[in-house]
């Protein structure tokens, strides 16, 4: 059995991804965007917390949160799902800029800096996944395109951090959607739970770490159109 931190899609428009990660045995924490859900139907290995993406302290207390009902925090997947986003931010006004800034940017910089803070005291092994589902072509959201490529930049940074940590692992991936056998979210959390498990005994070089992967393939085949 293995326990999963879900970052960057929430319940319960995250539900399916969050059901592929839990699989048979496995325990997902992850963040709801609506606290009067009703979660009575939903898998009971999945939990879920509240969170202010735009406050720092919140980032905060969704760690602690998620460690307390996993016990550790051993595997996160960084999930970036341009395709949803894209009908969350439809106009670009500048109304919607503060929101977009916050669910799709300063939220994951709040948390990797602090899972990263986290790691670095504990000094546990810590396997990351970075997994982005990329804008499709006809979709013109401007801001969600803006986002989604900083997403990719702090997935690389973040990545470099292997060089000098030996307990991080991390993995890049891309997925195109509709061609992809992973092209639905529940096969593509169940691709990103094997992935983890994939990466988590081996020691990875800088290059491996920072490469990015097709969603559905094997880690480290790579492709170069992805950089």
């Amino acid at each position: 059995m293995a326990k999963f931190l879900l970052i960057g899609k929430d319940i319960p428009e995250g539900y399916d991804f969050a059901k592929g990660l839990a699989g048979s045995e496995n325990e997902v924490f992850c963040a709801e965007s609506d606290s009067n859900t009703d979660s009575s139907d939903y898998n009971d290995r999945i939990y879920t917390a509240s969170w202010n993406k735009a406050s720092a302290i919140s980032a905060h207390s969704l760690l602690i949160k998620a460690e307390t009902k996993l016990e550790t925090i051993e595997n996160v997947i960084f999930y970036f799902d341009a395709d949803y986003l894209s009908t969350r931010f439809l106009d670009n006004s500048t109304d919607e800029i503060s929101t977009a800034i916050d669910t799709m940017t300063t939220s994951f910089l709040y948390i990797t800096s602090e899972l990263l803070r986290r790691a670095d005291q504990k000094r546990n092994k810590l396997c990351t996944g970075f997994v982005v589902k990329n804008l499709k072509a006809e979709q013109t959201s401007g801001i969600v395109k803006i986002a989604e490529a900083a997403f990719c930049q702090l997935a690389e940074n973040f990545a470099q951090n292997v060089s000098e940590r030996d307990y991080l692992r991390v993995f890049l991936a891309k997925s195109s959607g509709a061609s992809e056998a992973v092209a639905g979210e529940e096969a593509l959390g169940e691709w990103a739970a094997k992935a983890l498990g994939e990466i988590a005994e081996k020691k990875q070089s800088l290059k491996q770490a920072t490469a990015w992967n097709k969603a559905g393939g094997k880690i480290g085949a790579g492709f170069p159109f992805f950089k």
